[in-house]
């Protein structure tokens, strides 16, 4: 049986912090979406068909931007009326992943 594509890309992400997926079957209700569990982070994995076009492209030239000064770039969305506690960070996955990966994957903590 082919593996969902959704299903590989959370068994990716865990892997690439140093843990393993949470099967469906293993999640309790009040789980809360679980994906995967590592000692710092509990993760729910998404896989759509796209993101919206001013994200994609904030984060794209904070990211070029960022890059030139050998930094991360990120963008810091909040909605209007919420709470500033409710904002969200929006950044790569390669750029999460070096930052808080598993430290045992070869290129784990370095910048592009």
């Amino acid at each position: 049986m082919t593996e969902r594509s959704w299903k590989s890309w959370e068994r990716r992400s865990a892997r690439d912090h140093g843990t393993e997926r949470t099967p469906v079957s293993g999640r309790q209700s009040d789980a809360g979406g679980l994906d995967w569990e590592s000692a710092v982070f509990c993760a729910q994995v998404k896989l759509g068909y796209r993101q919206p076009g001013y994200l994609t492209r904030w984060l794209g030239e904070i990211v070029q931007h960022a890059r030139t000064r050998g930094k991360i770039g990120f963008v810091l969305w909040k909605e209007k009326y919420k709470p500033d506690a409710e904002a969200l960070v929006v950044l790569r996955y390669d750029d999460w992943r070096d930052l808080h990966g598993n430290a045992a994957e070869p290129g784990a903590g370095t910048l592009k």
